[in-house]
């Protein structure tokens, strides 16, 4: 009698533990289906913070005045820096405002201007390229980005830097570089130092520091 009693609560016992493996499963696979889920969000909300930004541009070097009417001094700005626009960059420029706290040193807060066409946002970036009038006054315009894409540019940095030093044609598109026609691709967050190491050493490059391996690894297509 005890024996089978036993035997029963044995059988008790496993079905309770195939029933909590069954549930944990299903449990674990609802995680991993939230987990993507929340991935695909992020990457989504990511581009279009991405293409909101596409309307914007910072301004540097406006220096900073007491009730200084900052919208009209910076379409004064675009004026000078696009003639042909004069006219309709009143209309195309609606918000303008400074980033950021007011600063202890005498270095202003860059500008933020955000247009309502991307044709006379991008005429006015394209503009900003060896402008005289913006040389002369120590100003500068830059593209806005937000901080994945900032982050992205800077990974990608040594190797658009090491390709200008050997005489090669690099440069940025947003959060994307190329040399020569060709997208740097940037190597996955897990692979180490030694696995690229490596890599260089079978394809015949000779890497003798950390530094070069940074100069390296965004430029080889693992």
């Amino acid at each position: 009698m005890r024996i089978e009693g036993l035997k029963k609560t044995v059988d008790f016992v496993c079905a309770e533990v195939k029933d909590l493996k069954i549930k944990m499963t299903n449990t674990e696979k609802c995680i991993d289906e939230e987990k993507h889920r929340c991935s695909m969000l992020e990457n989504r909300i990511r581009e279009l913070e991405g293409y909101h930004r596409r309307w914007n541009l910072k301004l540097y070097g406006v220096p900073e005045k007491a009730d200084q009417n900052m919208r009209a001094e910076v379409i004064h700005i675009c004026q000078e820096v696009l003639p042909e626009g004069k006219i309709k960059l009143q209309d195309v420029i609606d918000t303008v405002h400074r980033l950021g706290s007011r600063m202890h040193n005498d270095k202003p807060r860059p500008v933020i201007l955000q247009f309502t066409s991307r044709v006379h946002r991008d005429a006015v970036w394209k503009a900003d390229r060896n402008n005289l009038y913006l040389r002369d006054n120590k100003l500068r315009f830059a593209e806005d980005f937000c901080e994945e894409d900032r982050e992205r540019r800077k990974k990608l940095w040594p190797a658009v830097e090491s390709a200008r030093d050997a005489g090669k044609k690099a440069y940025y598109v947003r959060a994307r570089a190329f040399v020569e026609g060709k997208e740097i691709i940037l190597p996955p967050k897990w692979l180490s130092l030694k696995s690229v190491v490596l890599r260089l050493a079978s394809r015949g490059f000779c890497v003798a520091d950390r530094s070069m391996y940074f100069g390296f690894c965004a430029l080889i297509s693992f």
